[in-house]
């Protein structure tokens, strides 16, 4: 008797462990086709580092809308103009929330909180994205065509010279993260980055926002769907790091602005308007992050 409890017992467990392996936060959503994959890790083998190739193959068995296991996440592919159509258009109001992500809302944002394109939907996002439409409104953006205008002229004009006319090759590409990067501070906090684009905080500032942005893609880290990876933790120190230095650029440019708005020498701007309304229903948190968005974007 004792035997076949044991049996049975291991039996049952070896059952839930199966079944636990296989969980995921979502149940499976019934009429759409699901890939098949492996317990714990589901679809994440067969799917690799590139995803969309391997989701284009997969639109030819299953068709352009299906759903896959990532680990014990449950993700929807949408791979046609009508699908897409149907699902952001027509119900986007469903899909106005963000998911959850261990290493970029648990481990990158513990300090600064989620941006708004990175956010559950709630009362706080909601003033968050109101405040970030009404900054980037029509007659808002024609306010913004003097900055622009400076910006695209230096950076232009740098390259021109760099280059020696035509008779030297270089990489654009700093120049326009210097644009991108100089723009968005003007607009947001007043001050732009003197200097060319070999700036050490230029260079620091694309860097780790570059670095971040790894952090959210959905190929590149397997602990988000597998809860078991985080106990390495080598991509939590990774992350924490640029956490860090992403701290410590935000901190130092908002309390720049607050000196001068202290001093009267501040010039306007988007992050000044919000700090000097009284009005205004962000509170400090909120704040940072709306400045976050701001300069992301």
């Amino acid at each position: 008797m004792s035997d076949q409890i044991l049996y049975v017992t291991i039996l049952v467990g070896l059952l839930l462990l199966y079944r636990l392996a296989n969980s995921t936060d979502k149940p499976k959503i019934k009429g759409i086709p699901e890939i098949p994959g492996v317990p714990l890790f589901g679809n994440l083998f067969q799917l690799g580092t590139d995803h969309a190739r391997v989701a284009r193959k997969w639109v030819a068995k299953y068709g352009p809308v299906f759903q896959t296991r990532l680990g014990n996440k449950r993700v929807v592919y949408v791979n046609s103009y009508d699908a897409v159509k149907h699902f952001w258009i027509t119900h986007q109001s469903a899909l106005i929330s963000r998911p959850m992500f261990h290493t970029f809302h648990s481990v990158v944002s513990t300090s600064q909180g989620f941006t708004i394109g990175t956010s559950p939907w709630d009362e706080s996002c909601k003033a968050r994205r109101k405040a970030a439409a009404t900054a980037l409104n029509r007659p808002a953006t024609q306010s913004y065509m003097p900055i622009l205008d400076l910006e695209s002229f230096v950076s232009i004009k740098e390259l021109f010279d760099d280059c020696e006319k035509g008779t030297k090759d270089l990489d654009p590409s700093p120049y326009f993260a210097r644009f991108a990067l100089n723009t968005s501070l003007t607009l947001n906090y007043g001050y732009r980055i003197n200097g060319d684009v070999n700036s050490e905080l230029l260079h620091e500032i694309t860097h780790v926002e570059r670095e971040i942005s790894n952090f959210r893609s959905t190929s590149n880290n397997w602990q988000d769907y597998v809860p078991l990876l985080r106990l390495w933790g080598a991509q939590n120190s990774s992350a924490g790091e640029f956490r860090a230095r992403r701290d410590k650029y935000l901190t130092d440019m908002l309390n720049h602005l607050k000196s001068r708005i202290a001093e009267g020498t501040d010039k306007p701007c988007i992050t000044g308007n919000i700090l000097k309304d009284p009005e205004a229903k962000l509170n400090e948190g909120k704040k940072t992050l709306f400045f976050l968005f701001r300069l992301k974007h």
